[in-house]
Protein backbone atom coordinates (compact mmCIF):
# COMPACT_ATOMS: atom_id res chain seq x y z
CA UNK A 1 0.00 0.00 0.00
CA UNK A 2 1.64 2.94 -1.10
CA UNK A 3 1.60 5.83 1.85
CA UNK A 4 2.03 9.59 2.66
CA UNK A 5 4.34 11.01 3.95
CA UNK A 6 4.90 14.34 5.93
CA UNK A 7 8.26 14.96 6.49
CA UNK A 8 9.55 17.69 4.64
CA UNK A 9 13.15 17.46 5.11
CA UNK A 10 15.29 15.38 6.57
CA UNK A 11 18.49 16.68 5.59
CA UNK A 12 17.58 20.01 5.86
CA UNK A 13 19.47 22.66 5.10
CA UNK A 14 20.89 23.35 8.39
CA UNK A 15 24.03 24.33 10.03
CA UNK A 16 26.39 21.23 10.80
CA UNK A 17 26.14 21.92 14.05
CA UNK A 18 22.43 21.62 14.43
CA UNK A 19 21.75 18.83 12.31
CA UNK A 20 18.40 16.91 13.14
CA UNK A 21 19.06 13.21 14.20
CA UNK A 22 17.54 11.17 10.62
CA UNK A 23 15.76 7.93 12.14
CA UNK A 24 16.01 4.31 11.15
CA UNK A 25 12.30 3.56 10.74
CA UNK A 26 9.54 5.79 10.10
CA UNK A 27 5.93 5.95 11.01
CA UNK A 28 3.20 7.74 10.14
CA UNK A 29 4.11 7.44 6.17
CA UNK A 30 0.93 8.13 3.91
CA UNK A 31 2.55 8.91 0.41
CA UNK A 32 5.79 7.06 0.13
CA UNK A 33 6.27 2.95 0.43
CA UNK A 34 6.07 1.75 3.46
CA UNK A 35 9.43 -0.19 3.31
CA UNK A 36 11.25 2.38 1.68
CA UNK A 37 15.10 2.96 2.34
CA UNK A 38 16.60 5.59 4.53
CA UNK A 39 18.90 6.90 2.21
CA UNK A 40 16.56 6.88 -0.42
CA UNK A 41 14.35 9.00 2.17
CA UNK A 42 16.91 11.35 2.64
CA UNK A 43 17.69 12.18 -1.56
CA UNK A 44 13.46 12.59 -1.80
CA UNK A 45 13.66 15.11 1.19
CA UNK A 46 16.83 16.67 0.27
CA UNK A 47 14.80 17.75 -2.90
CA UNK A 48 11.67 19.04 -0.86
CA UNK A 49 14.17 20.97 1.16
CA UNK A 50 16.36 22.57 -1.98
CA UNK A 51 13.21 23.24 -3.93
CA UNK A 52 11.31 25.44 -1.05
CA UNK A 53 14.18 26.96 0.46
CA UNK A 54 13.00 25.56 3.64
CA UNK A 55 14.42 23.50 6.79
CA UNK A 56 13.05 20.49 8.88
CA UNK A 57 10.73 22.85 11.07
CA UNK A 58 8.64 23.90 8.45
CA UNK A 59 6.68 21.11 8.18
CA UNK A 60 8.06 19.23 11.72
CA UNK A 61 6.90 19.95 14.97
CA UNK A 62 9.99 20.59 17.27
CA UNK A 63 9.45 19.76 20.60
CA UNK A 64 12.21 22.23 21.99
CA UNK A 65 13.34 25.35 19.87
CA UNK A 66 16.68 24.66 19.17
CA UNK A 67 16.92 21.41 19.66
CA UNK A 68 16.67 19.48 16.61
CA UNK A 69 17.06 15.97 18.48
CA UNK A 70 13.34 16.64 19.48
CA UNK A 71 11.42 16.87 16.26
CA UNK A 72 8.89 14.33 15.94
CA UNK A 73 9.19 13.37 12.84
CA UNK A 74 5.65 11.50 13.10
CA UNK A 75 3.28 14.36 13.91
CA UNK A 76 0.87 15.79 12.21
CA UNK A 77 0.47 19.19 13.98
CA UNK A 78 2.06 21.66 11.21
CA UNK A 79 -0.56 22.33 8.67
CA UNK A 80 2.29 22.33 6.05
CA UNK A 81 2.09 18.45 6.02
CA UNK A 82 -0.88 18.29 4.72
CA UNK A 83 -0.12 21.13 1.92
CA UNK A 84 3.15 18.93 1.43
CA UNK A 85 0.99 15.43 1.29
CA UNK A 86 -1.21 17.26 -1.52
CA UNK A 87 1.91 18.94 -3.21
CA UNK A 88 3.26 15.15 -3.53
CA UNK A 89 -0.07 14.15 -4.95
CA UNK A 90 -0.80 16.21 -7.50
CA UNK A 91 3.20 16.06 -9.13
CA UNK A 92 2.33 12.10 -8.98
CA UNK A 93 -0.66 12.71 -11.28
CA UNK A 94 1.00 15.39 -13.81
CA UNK A 95 4.09 12.95 -13.56
CA UNK A 96 2.37 9.58 -13.97
CA UNK A 97 -0.50 10.67 -16.15
CA UNK A 98 -0.83 14.43 -17.34
CA UNK A 99 3.06 14.86 -19.05
CA UNK A 100 2.78 11.51 -20.47
CA UNK A 101 -0.56 12.27 -22.42
CA UNK A 102 0.46 15.43 -23.73
CA UNK A 103 4.21 14.85 -24.58
CA UNK A 104 4.43 11.59 -25.32
CA UNK A 105 6.90 11.46 -22.97
CA UNK A 106 8.68 9.85 -20.17
CA UNK A 107 11.62 11.22 -19.34
CA UNK A 108 10.48 14.40 -17.86
CA UNK A 109 9.44 14.99 -14.30
CA UNK A 110 7.95 17.90 -12.12
CA UNK A 111 9.97 18.34 -9.09
CA UNK A 112 8.91 20.94 -5.82
CA UNK A 113 11.86 23.07 -7.96
CA UNK A 114 10.10 23.69 -10.76
CA UNK A 115 7.22 25.68 -9.47
CA UNK A 116 8.68 26.69 -6.09
CA UNK A 117 12.42 27.31 -7.97
CA UNK A 118 13.82 27.78 -3.70
CA UNK A 119 10.54 29.57 -2.19
CA UNK A 120 8.36 28.51 -0.18
CA UNK A 121 5.80 30.99 -1.50
CA UNK A 122 5.72 30.39 -5.32
CA UNK A 123 4.31 33.36 -6.76
CA UNK A 124 5.82 35.13 -9.65
CA UNK A 125 7.90 38.69 -9.43
CA UNK A 126 5.55 40.68 -10.41
CA UNK A 127 2.53 38.62 -8.89
CA UNK A 128 4.72 39.90 -5.22
CA UNK A 129 4.94 43.63 -6.55
CA UNK A 130 1.29 43.88 -7.65
CA UNK A 131 0.30 42.59 -4.38
CA UNK A 132 2.42 44.59 -2.39
CA UNK A 133 1.60 47.83 -4.46
CA UNK A 134 -2.19 47.44 -3.74
CA UNK A 135 -1.67 46.59 -0.06
CA UNK A 136 1.32 49.72 0.98
CA UNK A 137 1.87 51.28 -2.24
CA UNK A 138 4.37 51.92 -4.89
CA UNK A 139 7.55 53.17 -2.71
CA UNK A 140 7.01 50.04 -0.53
CA UNK A 141 6.71 48.18 -4.11
CA UNK A 142 10.07 49.42 -5.05
CA UNK A 143 11.90 49.09 -1.30
CA UNK A 144 10.78 45.21 -1.68
CA UNK A 145 12.24 44.76 -5.18
CA UNK A 146 15.34 46.17 -4.49
CA UNK A 147 15.92 43.78 -1.18
CA UNK A 148 14.48 40.59 -3.22
CA UNK A 149 17.13 41.66 -6.01
CA UNK A 150 19.97 41.75 -3.46
CA UNK A 151 19.19 38.23 -2.18
CA UNK A 152 18.28 36.60 -5.42
CA UNK A 153 19.80 37.94 -8.28
CA UNK A 154 21.33 34.84 -10.01
CA UNK A 155 19.24 32.67 -8.13
CA UNK A 156 16.49 31.94 -10.51
CA UNK A 157 14.21 32.50 -8.05
CA UNK A 158 12.27 35.73 -9.35
CA UNK A 159 12.85 37.00 -12.90
CA UNK A 160 14.21 40.23 -12.17
CA UNK A 161 14.91 40.97 -16.58
CA UNK A 162 13.15 44.00 -17.49
CA UNK A 163 9.80 42.27 -19.03
CA UNK A 164 9.10 41.55 -15.34
CA UNK A 165 8.80 45.53 -14.43
CA UNK A 166 7.47 46.69 -17.35
CA UNK A 167 4.99 43.73 -17.05
CA UNK A 168 3.79 45.62 -13.91
CA UNK A 169 4.03 49.25 -14.79
CA UNK A 170 1.22 47.92 -17.84
CA UNK A 171 -0.70 46.89 -15.29
CA UNK A 172 -1.12 49.61 -13.34
CA UNK A 173 -1.49 51.89 -15.95
CA UNK A 174 -4.19 49.74 -18.25
CA UNK A 175 -5.98 47.50 -15.80
CA UNK A 176 -5.31 49.32 -12.26
CA UNK A 177 -5.86 53.13 -13.77
CA UNK A 178 -3.13 54.09 -11.41
CA UNK A 179 -0.82 55.71 -13.61
CA UNK A 180 1.74 57.52 -10.67
CA UNK A 181 2.53 54.00 -9.22
CA UNK A 182 3.00 52.71 -12.90
CA UNK A 183 5.80 55.71 -13.45
CA UNK A 184 7.56 54.81 -10.39
CA UNK A 185 7.82 50.89 -11.36
CA UNK A 186 8.97 52.58 -15.17
CA UNK A 187 11.25 54.56 -13.40
CA UNK A 188 12.44 52.03 -11.50
CA UNK A 189 12.42 49.49 -14.28
CA UNK A 190 14.34 51.79 -16.74
CA UNK A 191 17.33 52.68 -13.57
CA UNK A 192 17.87 48.76 -13.18
CA UNK A 193 17.65 48.31 -17.39
CA UNK A 194 18.69 51.81 -18.77
CA UNK A 195 18.55 50.21 -22.43
CA UNK A 196 15.61 48.69 -22.11
CA UNK A 197 13.34 50.65 -24.71
CA UNK A 198 9.78 49.22 -23.30
CA UNK A 199 10.55 51.16 -20.04
CA UNK A 200 11.52 54.17 -21.60
CA UNK A 201 8.51 54.44 -24.00
CA UNK A 202 5.90 53.23 -21.27
CA UNK A 203 7.43 56.73 -19.67
CA UNK A 204 7.02 58.78 -22.81
CA UNK A 205 3.21 57.09 -22.67
CA UNK A 206 2.59 57.90 -19.53
CA UNK A 207 3.85 61.78 -20.00
CA UNK A 208 2.02 61.92 -23.31
CA UNK A 209 -0.93 61.15 -21.04
CA UNK A 210 0.12 63.75 -18.69
CA UNK A 211 0.58 66.51 -21.23
CA UNK A 212 4.64 66.51 -20.98
CA UNK A 213 4.87 66.20 -24.45
CA UNK A 214 8.72 67.66 -24.80
CA UNK A 215 9.65 64.96 -21.93
CA UNK A 216 7.73 62.23 -24.31
CA UNK A 217 9.39 63.67 -27.58
CA UNK A 218 12.86 62.90 -25.52
CA UNK A 219 12.52 59.71 -24.80
CA UNK A 220 11.39 58.70 -27.97
CA UNK A 221 14.31 60.30 -29.88
CA UNK A 222 16.46 58.26 -27.35
CA UNK A 223 14.57 55.10 -27.91
CA UNK A 224 14.75 55.82 -31.89
CA UNK A 225 18.84 56.93 -31.72
CA UNK A 226 19.61 53.82 -30.14
CA UNK A 227 17.03 51.59 -32.55
CA UNK A 228 15.71 54.02 -35.75
CA UNK A 229 13.23 50.75 -36.28
CA UNK A 230 11.60 50.60 -33.20
CA UNK A 231 7.97 50.41 -34.72
CA UNK A 232 6.53 51.49 -30.86
CA UNK A 233 8.57 54.62 -31.37
CA UNK A 234 7.91 55.28 -34.63
CA UNK A 235 3.76 55.36 -33.92
CA UNK A 236 4.59 57.59 -30.88
CA UNK A 237 6.42 59.31 -32.66
CA UNK A 238 3.64 59.97 -35.51
CA UNK A 239 1.13 60.44 -32.86
CA UNK A 240 2.45 63.35 -31.43
CA UNK A 241 4.49 65.08 -34.73
CA UNK A 242 8.13 65.36 -34.65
Amino acid sequence: MKTYLLIFALTCLLATTAQADVPDKFTNLKVLPDDIGKQELVEIMRGFSMGLGMRCTGCHEIKVPGDYDSIDWASDKHHEKDVARGMLKMTAEINGNLLPAATGEHDFQVRCITCHRGLHNPRTLDQVLLRTVEKDGADAAAKEYRNLRDEYYGAGSYDFSAGTLNQVAETLAQEKQDPASARLMAQLNLEMNPDDPTARLLLAQLDLADGRMEEARARIEKVLQDDPDNRHARRLQQQIGK
